[in-house]
């Protein structure tokens, strides 16, 4: 803004602060008042005006927050530390005294000037009015005198300490123990061929099962197995799977007696592709004797191949031929496979999908649980070479 003085000349005033408007009132008043002619009176120089704004500053007390700047320090979600405005420590910020804050911290986030309603947290601008509570208002702000801001407060450490007590009791937590563990025992010939692993000896079979059943033991078939892993059914607590491979004549001669003795069931996975073949393996009218006992036949495969290494055809008329053939024989409907030698690859699991067969039981050893995938089941292996202590083990 220009002001003209007569003859005098021109002086350009910057801005339009009050404390200068007053001077030149006070100014010309004064020289009206003393009946001196406008032409009469001299105007100040710049540092005589510069000197009296000081002056004037001076007397008024500490200037507020320009707009643009922010009276409390802005939180985010950085992670940077940030001061607590008056509503953090549960004090209303109106309820805090004038001119109780300081200069905020210059990475704080401005509030635009003039701006109503900035986020909380954030400072209102000079001049802006419904500030929510946690941020401050500005001079000649709703509801703070002028000069006023928050004062920083110190964020309560109550939180914080309870958070990490919660953290470290979770990470005391011990491991989640799965719903079951069920030792499924791999078996194959029963017969005497010491040095035959893959044989086991008659009076071992009858150890084993009598320890079985000393110990109180429960043998599953397979349709409490499903209704276990279904969670049907709770396990007993000491359940066991007894599994036969290949589909040998002697586990009708030697086994099935054994078991019967105490109760006990199983299951026997053929391949019929070799049934009855050379008096070796079960014929199936043996089969179906075993069916009949209550021992769960299931299908391994047509003639015994290494499925892996076989294309995805002739895997497919391998699987498809073996369950096609048992339920042909016997009228047994196949939900489980057992992978001839252990092998397979993703075209096997593909196909057992397919023909709607929920699990499949490998060669790789420990118990079964349910974190496994229900088409590659663990199991434990058991030798003819097995002392009963290793038996034992084997279940513990």
């Amino acid at each position: 803004m220009n002001v003209r003085h007569g003859a005098t000349g021109r002086l350009r005033l910057r801005g339009c602060a009050a404390p200068l408007l007053a001077v030149l009132v006070a100014i010309v008043g004064a020289g009206c008042a003393e009946g001196r002619p406008e032409s009469l009176l001299r105007v100040q120089t710049a540092e005589q005006i510069a000197a009296r704004e000081r002056s004037a500053a001076a007397e008024e007390g500490p200037a507020a927050p320009a707009a643009g700047t922010a009276s409390s320090a802005a939180a985010d979600d950085s992670g940077y530390k940030r001061e607590a405005t008056a509503s953090d420590s549960g004090v209303p910020a109106a309820d805090k005294p004038a001119g109780s804050g300081g200069t905020a911290p210059a990475s704080a986030e401005p509030a635009a000037a003039g701006g109503d309603g900035a986020p909380a947290g954030r400072a209102a601008a000079a001049g802006g009015g419904g500030a929510p509570a946690g941020s401050a208002a500005a001079a000649g702000g709703d509801g703070a005198p002028a000069g006023a801001g928050s004062a920083p407060v110190a964020a309560p450490a109550a939180e914080p300490a309870a958070q990490a007590a919660a953290a470290d009791t979770g990470a005391r937590r011990p491991p989640k123990k799965p719903a079951f563990s069920i030792p499924v025992l791999n078996y194959h010939s029963i017969g005497v061929e010491p040095d035959n692993n893959a044989v086991l000896d008659p009076k071992k079979l009858e150890e084993q099962m009598a320890y079985l059943a000393d110990n109180g033991y429960t043998t599953l078939t397979l349709g409490q197995f499903v209704d276990i892993w279904d969670g049907k059914a709770e396990a007993p607590d000491k359940a066991v799977l007894l599994t036969f491979d290949d589909g040998y004549a002697d586990n009708y001669t030697e086994a099935m007696p054994i078991l019967a003795k105490h109760g006990f069931r199983a299951t026997m996975f053929v391949s019929p592709g070799m049934v009855g073949q050379d008096g070796y393996y079960a014929d199936w009218d043996q089969i179906r004797a075993m069916r009949d006992a209550g021992w769960d036949i299931q299908p391994h495969g047509m003639t015994h191949p290494y499925l892996h290494k076989l294309p995805a055809e002739e895997q497919r008329k391998e699987i498809a031929g073996s369950i096609e053939a048992l339920k042909r024989e016997t009228g047994i409907d196949a939900v489980a496979f057992c992978y001839p030698y252990g092998m397979r690859n993703k075209e096997t699991l593909k196909l057992l999908a397919e023909y709607g067969v929920r699990f499949a039981f490998t060669i790789d050893q420990g118990k079964t649980e349910p974190s496994q995938q229900p088409l590659q089941l663990k199991r434990l292996f058991v030798g003819g070479k097995d002392s009963l202590q290793t038996f034992v083990k084997k279940l513990q």
